[in-house]
């Protein structure tokens, strides 16, 4: 194991042989160890008559279950 004198944190990809992980755990380390940005999840986008089909059957939808 191989310890950082400046830090004092230890080297956590020499734990592992498997090389995906390895390299998953070498590149958080060389990346300062950032966190993992995941973008919000965006609705479908209609273009031209789509969007107002989609809407109209929706329409249609709630006045049948009122």
């Amino acid at each position: 194991m191989t310890l950082n004198i400046v830090s004092g944190a230890m080297v956590l990809s020499n734990l592992f042989t498997n090389p995906a992980v390895k390299a998953a755990f070498e590149r958080a380390e060389r990346d300062s160890g950032a966190a993992l940005v995941v973008p919000a999840p965006r609705g479908p986008r209609f273009m031209g008559g789509a969007g107002a089909s989609l809407q109209w059957r929706q329409n249609l939808e709630a006045l049948a279950t009122a």
